[in-house]
C-alpha cells in the first residue's frame, strides 16, 4: 500500500513548499531531503537570513521571495510559522495553491485553525492539519535536526472531507521519516495537549517565576539541584511561540489549570493541617499514576526493556557504557540520562527491543561491576 502512495523514485511529492524555515520546518525539510521523500523543497521565511542558513543545512533546496512564490506548482505546502500566522499565511496563498495540492501545518493547536480553513481554502485543495510533537531549548534554524523528528508522535487532524488517499499519503511519507503518525479529532487533541504539553510549559515558567523575585537569587542560582533544573527546562522554550500557543488553546489550558489549581490546593490543605497520612496518600497516588506513563508511546512505539544503570558523575561514561554494549553486539533502542547527584553521580535508562536483548545486556553489565536495576 505504501509503495503505492510514492512515485517510482520513493516520492510522495513532486515540489513541497517550506514556509517558515525556524527549528521544525527547518527539521522537517532536513528529514524529506535526506530521505528523499520529495522531489524539489522551496523554501521560505520572513527572516531572509534564516532562509539562507536553511539552504545552507540542507532543509530546502531554493528559496522563493514569498509565500505566494513558494507555492506555485507546489503538490505539497507545508506551514511552520507561529500558530497565530497559520490563517493569515492561508489567506496569502489561497490564489495561488495550486489545484489538487495538499497543505499542513505544524502547529500545536488544531480545533480552531481546523473550524476557519474550510471559509479560506478554494476547492480542491486538501489541508490535513498536522502536531509533530518534538521540540528543544534550542530555536530556530541552528536548532533544526532531522533526528529531533524520529520516534516522536505526529499528530494528523484530516477534517472528514479529506479522501483517505490523501490522508494515507501523508501519514505513510510521515512513517518514512520516523515519526509515528496518530490521527485525532481536533478537539480532543487540543484538550489533551492542554494538560500533557501546553499545561507543563505554563508550569515551568511559573515555577521559575516564583523563585526569580526572591531575595536569595544567587543562592538559588547556586543551590538549583537537579530537580529543579529538570522541571523547568522547558521553560526554556521562545517565549514568543509559546505565547502563540496558550493564546490558540486558551479554554482547554484554562479548563487543565482550574484542574491543577484544585492540586495545589489540596497540597496547601495537607500542609495546613499538618496532615503527613494524606499528604504521603497524595504523593502515593501522584507516584503509582506517573508509573504507569511509558518512556515511549504505548499503541505508538513499541515497548521498550529498560536497565537502569548507575553511574558516576566522570568524562566518557556515556561513551564506556555504549561502547561495551556495542562491542559485544547488542542494540540499545532508547537511552536516556535520568538525573546526574552534584560530585556523585546519576543514573542512566538504557531501553532494548525485547527481554532477550535486555538479559544479555545485565549479563555483561555484571561481568564489568555496573551497578543496576530492572523496573
Amino acid at each position: 500500500m505504501l509503495e503505492s502512495l510514492s512515485n517510482s523514485a520513493g516520492q510522495y511529492f513532486t515540489r513541497a513548499a517550506l514556509i517558515g524555515t525556524g527549528l521544525i520546518g527547518g527539521s522537517l525539510g532536513m528529514a524529506l531531503r535526506e530521505k528523499g521523500l520529495v522531489g524539489e523543497i522551496v523554501g521560505c521565511d520572513h527572516d531572509s537570513g534564516a532562509a539562507e542558513d536553511a539552504l545552507k543545512k540542507g532543509a530546502i533546496d531554493r528559496i522563493a521571495d514569498t509565500p505566494v512564490e513558494a507555492v506555485k506548482k507546489a503538490d505539497l505546502v507545508i506551514l511552520a510559522v507561529p500558530v497565530l500566522s497559520t490563517l493569515d499565511l492561508l489567506r496569502e496563498i489561497s490564489s495561488a495553491v495550486e489545484k489538487g495540492a495538499l497543505i499542513t501545518d505544524v502547529g500545536s493547536t488544531k480545533a480552531w485553525i481546523m473550524e476557519a480553513v474550510e471559509t479560506i481554502l478554494p476547492e480542491k485543495v486538501t489541508f490535513i492539519g498536522g502536531h509533530p510533537m518534538a521540540g528543544s531549548e534550542e530555536s530556530g534554524i541552528t536548532g533544526a535536526d532531522p533526528a529531533l523528528l524520529e520516534n516522536a508522535i505526529y499528530v494528523l487532524t484530516p477534517g472528514p472531507q479529506v479522501d483517505p488517499v490523501e490522508r494515507e499519503k501523508l501519514s505513510a511519507m510521515i512513517s518514512e521519516i520516523r515519526s509515528q503518525p496518530l490521527i485525532l479529532e481536533p478537539l480532543a487533541h487540543d484538550r489533551i495537549v492542554a494538560s500533557v504539553s501546553h499545561l507543563p510549559h505554563l508550569t515551568a515558567a511559573a515555577l521559575v517565576q516564583s523563585v526569580a523575585g526572591t531575595d536569595d537569587l544567587e543562592l538559588v542560582r547556586t543551590l538549583a539541584a537537579g530537580g529543579f533544573r529538570d522541571s523547568t527546562r522547558i521553560a526554556l522554550g521562545n517565549p514568543s511561540i509559546w505565547r502563540d500557543i496558550f493564546i490558540s488553546n486558551r479554554w482547554a489550558l484554562l479548563a487543565a489549570l482550574k484542574r491543577y489549581k484544585d492540586c495545589i490546593t489540596s497540597l496547601e490543605q495537607h500542609l495546613t493541617a499538618l496532615s503527613p497520612e494524606g499528604l504521603e496518600e497524595y504523593l502515593q497516588q501522584a507516584r503509582d499514576y506517573r508509573r504507569t506513563i511509558p518512556h515511549r508511546g504505548r499503541g505508538i512505539l513499541p515497548e521498550v526493556f529498560d536497565v537502569i544503570v548507575l553511574v558516576r558523575d566522570t568524562p566518557g561514561i556515556i561513551g564506556k557504557l555504549t561502547t561495551l554494549l556495542g562491542e559485544a553486539g547488542i542494540n540499545i533502542d532508547a537511552i536516556e540520562i535520568l538525573h546526574v547527584r552534584e560530585l556523585a553521580g546519576g543514573s542512566v535508562r538504557i531501553g532494548f527491543k525485547n527481554r532477550d536483548t535486555r538479559k544479555k545486556a545485565i549479563e555483561l553489565l555484571e561481568q564489568h561491576g555496573y551497578s543496576f536495576h530492572v523496573k
